[in-house]
């Protein structure tokens, strides 16, 4: 017996999904096609390439086998860099001495400062400008350099030798002047104090580029390029050997123009230095003078000279060589005892003739 259908009820229906319509394809637009002549369908066919014979089917090729890549390892992480290692604690008292420090300070304050020396006898104190606070790397020491009142000139000291810096107030003993007012005590000897010397003078190109580099050599000082390898400098001071000093250090390098008794001074120096013409030489003794003969004298042996050119000489007549005689065996020749001393000589005769005229 069949089995018994269940009845289908209408939720049980699922309405099947409509497909959507496609969309037609773009219909392409037809080429003309032209109309081939019967001729032409033959030459296609002869130029038509012949077909290809099937080739051999090649060997097959040994399977290579695969060879493992090198395994790299990993790189190791960068290391987080080591700490810089700490310098060694320095003290700056080892570095700047308490005199080097009270110079610098005079420098900054515009002070002129007063230096006791540790031997007192030798050098005394004095009162001191200073100008350069200079550490020196063959010494190993501080240097100042200033003008030095009482020499009123430039001059260097060794802090090292010195005991004590003490400041000046005010301008000190020896400020020359005039000046004007509100000058730096340590501006006033060479540089501000006394008549004021303005100088003039042009740099030659193997000098320009260092003295641009080097501080201020004296107040107002300026440098201006003139043409190629020149440049003019200009400044003033007041002291005419710290200025011939300075000019005088470059040489053939520099030409004054101004003032004219910088060039005497520079022309007195060479000449110091050495240019003194030497001394002459002195002269050799002169042989004593004869005593002057008499007049007679003089007469008779010019009438000497003349009787003697008056002869003149006449060559002998060609004579027969004399013929030598042979030389005596050496065995014949008797002993130098036998021979026979020299006869002693004749005295001449002498014969006067006196022949009548």
């Amino acid at each position: 017996m069949a089995p018994r259908k269940t009845p289908i009820t209408p939720s049980e229906i699922k309405p099947e999904p409509m497909e959507e319509p496609k969309a037609s394809p773009r219909p392409r637009a037809r080429k003309a096609v032209k109309e081939v002549p019967a001729a032409v369908p033959a030459a296609i066919e002869a130029e038509a390439p012949k077909a290809r014979k099937p080739r051999a089917a090649k060997a097959a090729k040994p399977a290579v086998e695969a060879v493992p890549e090198p395994v790299v390892e990993a790189a190791p992480a960068a290391e987080a860099p080591a700490e810089v290692q700490a310098l060694p604690s320095v003290d700056p008292a080892t570095l700047v001495t308490d005199q080097a420090r009270a110079v610098l300070l005079a420098i900054q304050e515009g002070r002129a400062v007063e230096l006791l020396f540790a031997d007192a006898e030798n050098n005394p104190p004095r009162t001191f400008e200073p100008r350069q606070l200079i550490f020196d790397t063959f010494a190993k020491g501080w240097y100042v350099w200033g003008w030095d009142r009482r020499y009123n000139a430039e001059r260097h000291h060794l802090l090292a030798l010195i005991a004590q810096v003490n400041p000046v107030e005010g301008m000190g003993r020896a400020a020359q002047g005039p000046y004007k007012e509100g000058t730096p005590a340590n501006l006033i000897g060479g540089w501000l104090g006394g008549e004021a010397i303005r100088v003039k003078a042009v740099l030659l190109k193997q000098w320009i580029f260092a003295v641009r580099q080097a501080p201020a050599p004296f107040p107002e000082f300026a440098i201006e390029d003139l043409e190629e390898g020149k440049a003019q400098v200009s400044f003033t001071a007041t002291d005419l050997r710290a200025i011939t000093r300075w000019v005088m250090q470059f040489g053939d390098g520099i030409q004054i123009l101004e003032p004219q008794r910088l060039l005497d001074r520079i022309k007195q120096v060479g000449m110091a230095w050495g240019g003194k013409p030497a001394a002459p030489a002195p002269a050799p003794p002169q042989a004593p003078k004869a005593a002057r003969e008499p007049r007679e004298a003089r007469e008779h042996r010019s009438e000497h000279k003349e009787h003697r050119s008056e002869h003149r000489y006449e060559p002998k007549s060609e004579a027969a060589p004399e013929r030598k005689a042979p030389d005596q065996p050496r065995h014949s020749r008797e002993p130098r005892e036998n021979h026979e001393l020299p006869k002693p000589s004749k005295s001449g005769k002498i014969e006067i003739r006196i022949d009548r005229l």
